[in-house]
This record gives C-alpha cells, structure tokens and sequence, in this order.
C-alpha cells in the first residue's frame, strides 16, 4: 500500500499558481470533501474509473489523448510486473513496483474528486507538458491533503554537499517513543509506470531513514549530540555562553508534564544528569571513507535488550545513526540517517521541542537540568573525582 507521494517543487509551484492547490482544500473542507483512501483493492480501482465514466469525464478527453492515454493504463493495470517506476538517481535507476492506489492519481480519478469534466484534461492550461503528468502529479497533491502529521514534530529540510535535498522529523510514534527521521526529498528524474515522465514519485524505501528508538531515549541522544559537538568542536548557537541560548529558547516553548507515566519519575540513579555523562569525554568512533570502524559505540539510543542504534563520527565530521545487533561484530556500518555539522543546531532544538510538545516520555526540565550540568563544571568535578582509583 501507498503512504505518501513526493511532488517535485516544479510542479507543486505550477499548481499554486493556477489556484489549484487552494482548490483541494476548499474542497476538502467542503460538504463533501474528498474521500479517505485505506488499502486498495483492484476491483475498487475499476469501480472508481467506472465513476469517472458515468459521470462524463472521457467524454472531455480528446480522442487523440484518450486512445493511447487508456492503452497504457490498461496495459499497466492487467501487467503490473512489467509496469514500474523509474526513478533515476546518482547514474543508476531505482525501479519500484506499482501498486493500486498508484491508478487513483494516475487515472485522474483523485483530480476528479476536485476539477470539472472539461478542466480534468486540460494539463496545457495549468502549465504542463503532458497529460500524465498533470493529472498524476494534481493526483499526488489531492493525495496529501488527506495525510495529515497528526504527531507533528521538529522539522527541517538540509543539503547535503553530494546536492540531495533532506526532510528531516524528531517527532515520537503513538507508544511515546522517540523517532528520527530522514526522507531523502530530491526532485530526481522520475518515470511513471505508464513510461510518462512525470513531476512526482511515490515515497520509497531508498528514500526513508529512521532511528526508532524504546522509551526514554530522548536524554541518550541528547548526550551523544552534545558529545559530537565537543568531539568535533562544531560550531553552533545554542550551546554559546554555557547554553543560555537553548535554554532561552526551550523557556518559550512552555515546560509542561509529561504524556507518559515515566514523567512522574525521580531523578535517581540514571535519572540524575550525572548519570548521563559518565563518559562524556570517551570519543565516539570515527568511521573512515568506507564508513567502517573496529571499535565499538557505545553511544545512541537502544531499541529494545539485543538492538540499538549506535552513534558514529563519518569522514567529513557527520553524525551517523547506525541500527546494530548486540553480539555483531561488522566492520562496516550501514548509515541510517546522517546530519552534518551544520544541523547540529536543529538536532539540540529538535530533542527539546518533541519533550516540550508531548511527543515522548522524556519532559523538557529532564533535558534542561542535562544541559546545566554539562556547563556548571559540576560534571568535570564528578569525572575528576570517579576516576580516581
């Protein structure tokens, strides 16, 4: 099943300045507005252009369109396994199988739920090159005004120096538990399973990353972001002047309790900040070009008693989340989602507000108290006094 469509900017600018994208929110507001798409089943896709017929919309379509445009579809839609998406990246091409939701938008039957018989076709007048094009990336824009981030979170979008474009999300999933995640975003040359070149793409698997961590992970990952900057001496604004400038900016989100019973928690034993830093100067590993190491992390968030996602160093200084297996011993560490230095800034802001905004089980004055202890010189006292034998 699909989840998500990727509309390349090109397109999506087109469509705002035809009026089209306030057009699907005046109608998905409206009375009627547009119907919910679940999993899909084929005999609900003929169904659906069934509709689309009765209703008069191939009326509309010229024949010189309406031959060939139909062969394809039809020819897509009996012969799934030889009809898929072409993606083209960095010289090589991602092929992905289509699914049934993919004819919703590809047939224009999610346009028709918001244009007209006589406009559904008419892709020259919205500034578009072809009719596929038109009515599947119109399709993929009806598509997300359905699918709303009801966890929101901390997002921003990065370049990486290779030129892909990153969506990044710390957010929390329904449990409380903490998410990362990393949606590769780049308007890369795309073939729809019709064989039309087109201006979106459905979300991929080679697109997503995500570091999915188990309960309270929040000031785990916070440590390990504070421990890259200093390892690193990355420059940064929010922990400037001993981190009164994050501080300041979490005091404008609002300290609130807690969405999890693990708020009401003491501040004992690793619950104290100090608990957090016992090896605040032992270095993350430091990948090499091939990203592989022989030592071992041990910091990053832990998914459950055997898994984990380590933290590494890569070659250019960049975070690395790495999922491992307790017990497995692999040189090579396959990157789940990188940040640059550049990011570091979000990714300390990013912690805070999924604590602030109720998305995880870990409250923001726990997060605070970490980071005034990290600047009071208390933490190097207790490093200085412990380590003596």
């Amino acid at each position: 099943m699909r989840f998500h469509y990727l509309l390349y900017p090109e397109a999506q600018q087109r469509l705002e300045s035809s009026d089209l994208l306030k057009r699907i929110e005046e109608t998905h507001n409206s009375e009627n507005g547009i119907p919910y798409i679940g999993h899909t089943m084929d005999s609900e896709v003929v169904q659906a252009v069934k509709e689309m017929q009765e209703e008069g919309y191939f009326k509309t379509l010229r024949d010189e369109d309406k031959v060939p445009f139909q062969k394809r579809l039809q020819d897509a839609f009996k012969d799934k396994e030889h009809h898929t998406w072409k993606v083209h990246r960095t010289g090589n091409i991602i092929e992905n199988p289509v699914e049934p939701e993919d004819f919703y938008l590809m047939t224009g039957w999610l346009g028709s739920c918001v244009l007209k018989p006589n406009e559904l076709w008419d892709f020259r007048k919205f500034g578009f090159d072809s009719l596929g094009d038109f009515v599947g990336s119109f399709g993929a824009a009806v598509w997300s005004s359905h699918k709303s981030d009801f966890r929101g979170g901390y997002k921003w979008v990065t370049q990486t120096p290779n030129g892909r474009v990153l969506q990044n999300n710390i957010s929390g999933d329904g449990n409380l538990d903490l998410r990362v995640y990393q949606t590769d975003i780049t308007p890369d040359k795309t073939f729809d399973p019709l064989g039309s070149q087109v201006s979106y793409r459905p979300e991929l698997d080679e697109d997503r990353g995500t570091v999915a961590a188990c309960h309270s992970a929040e000031p785990g990952f916070l440590t390990g972001v504070l421990k890259w900057v200093h390892q690193q001496n990355i420059p940064n604004e929010m922990l400037k002047y001993n981190g009164w400038p994050l501080i300041n900016w979490i005091g404008n989100l609002g300290h609130r309790i807690g969405a999890s019973a693990e708020c009401f928690r003491g501040m004992g034993g690793m619950d104290s900040p100090r608990g957090f830093f016992g090896s605040f100067y032992e270095q993350i590993p430091i990948l090499d070009e091939t990203f592989s190491t022989d030592r071992p992390s041990f910091d990053g968030v832990h998914v459950d008693g055997e898994s984990y996602f380590g933290m590494y160093i890569g070659p250019n200084k960049e975070l690395i989340f790495s999922y491992e297996r307790k017990g497995e011993r692999k040189r090579q560490k396959k990157p789940e989602v990188v940040f640059q230095p550049t990011e570091a800034d979000h990714l300390l802001k990013g912690i805070f507000y999924q604590a602030a905004n109720r998305l995880g089980r870990t409250v923001p004055q726990k997060l605070m108290a970490m980071i005034k202890y990290r600047f009071s010189g208390q933490m190097e006292k207790d490093l200085e006094r412990f380590s003596k034998p």
